[in-house]
């Protein structure tokens, strides 16, 4: 399979693409194909994923970096974090994820190879307040690369900036190295499903298991056996093939779905795969209007005060926000005082995560 893989990537490059937009983000493109020859030695290994992020890193220049595994049930989960520390780490895996705008993405199941935080700002407005915050949070734009793999989920490598946004050749260069990529993740899951799927699902959230034509399991891994104790696996399976492809079951906590593997290697010909995921909450889907007033009006805060607690949650600093709101810096600042008094709290960080809570029901 590596041998197909040098030949196509070898095509790809060589005769179609020939380098040209490549070089539009790093002239280095010996370095580039380093790289790709690297990737091709990991398919179907652990360190597949690190390949293609070394590979992409070679093409454009951010210093934070992560890699992201969108399910279609459970929460998304690192499989590279290169960019947050671990209180960011903590807040996003607990709630903040339901606000990202990649989440949304594959929960509408419309998710491009390659696109960046400003584009999708551009496309739909309705969630721009949430993706404003993101700004807040340091991430002015981040430059996204997806590949599709087996159950409904996405792994996506994100390169975040905190002061610009992602440039013109940037994109170019993701998108020109985006089907050389693709090709070889296809060969990686395929090697992978052949080899147990350690290397894209492993020891992770979301339980697999692999079963021959007749629904005889032939592979599970580590999430499943932990999940499903031995008695009730013929049990679930049958539970699973009793609704159709793609089409979830409760089981307990977990949401249960199967796929055909439409792959042509001897040893796993004309079987399926099983999903088990823990079912967490998804992309929060809610008027911003509605919600701020909702959270206005709990607290009793004044027209004045609700504007300032928007801007606040923008990243506004006090004097953006005083000329936004054509009031002294002064003036706002003592807005700030009472604002903290009625909301018990000390500073402008707490105000996002009071509203959080409140918009997701923690208080």
């Amino acid at each position: 399979m590596r041998r197909q893989a040098t030949q196509w990537l070898g095509s790809r490059i060589g005769l179609e693409n020939q380098g040209a937009e490549i070089t539009l983000a790093n002239p280095s493109l010996p370095n580039t194909f380093e790289r790709i020859a690297a990737l091709i030695a990991a398919i179907g290994t652990n360190q597949f994923y690190d390949r293609v992020l070394a590979l992409l890193v070679a093409l454009v220049d951010y210093e934070r970096r992560l890699v992201v595994k969108y399910s279609r049930f459970s929460a998304p989960e690192f499989l590279v974090n290169e960019s947050m520390d671990e209180d960011s780490t903590r807040n996003y895996l607990g709630w903040l994820y339901r606000l990202d705008p990649l989440l949304r993405l594959v929960s509408e199941g419309n998710v491009p190879t390659v696109t960046t935080f400003a584009q999708m700002r551009s496309e739909d407005h309705s969630n721009a307040f949430y993706d404003e915050i993101f700004k807040s949070g340091k991430i002015f734009d981040e430059l996204v690369l997806f590949l599709e793999a087996p159950g409904g989920a996405y792994i996506a490598f994100c390169f975040d900036h905190d002061s610009r946004l992602a440039t013109l050749e940037e994109i170019a260069a993701f998108r020109a190295i985006e089907p050389v990529v693709a090709e070889a993740h296809r060969l990686h899951v395929q090697n992978a499903i052949v080899g147990g799927l350690e290397s894209i699902y492993g020891d992770r959230r979301v339980g697999v298991l692999v079963t021959d034509a007749e629904g005889q399991a032939i592979y599970r891994n580590s999430a499943w056996e932990t999940s499903v104790p031995d008695d009730q696996c013929d049990e679930l399976i049958q539970l699973a093939f009793s609704g159709g492809e793609r089409e979830p079951s409760n089981w307990h906590e977990h949401v249960l779905h199967w796929e055909h593997l439409d792959l042509d290697v001897a040893q796993v010909r004309s079987s399926r795969i099983l999903f088990l995921e823990s079912h967490a909450p998804g992309y929060l889907k809610t008027d911003i209007e509605t919600a701020l007033a909702a959270f206005c009006s709990h607290y009793r805060l004044s027209h004045r005060e609700r504007q300032i607690v928007e801007k606040t949650m923008l990243g506004y600093p006090t004097s953006l926000i005083a000329e936004k709101l054509e009031l002294s810096a002064g003036t706002i600042k003592n807005y700030k005082q009472r604002l903290y008094l009625k909301l018990d709290i000390t500073s402008e960080r707490e105000i996002f995560s009071l509203f959080m809570s409140h918009l997701l029901g923690l208080i």
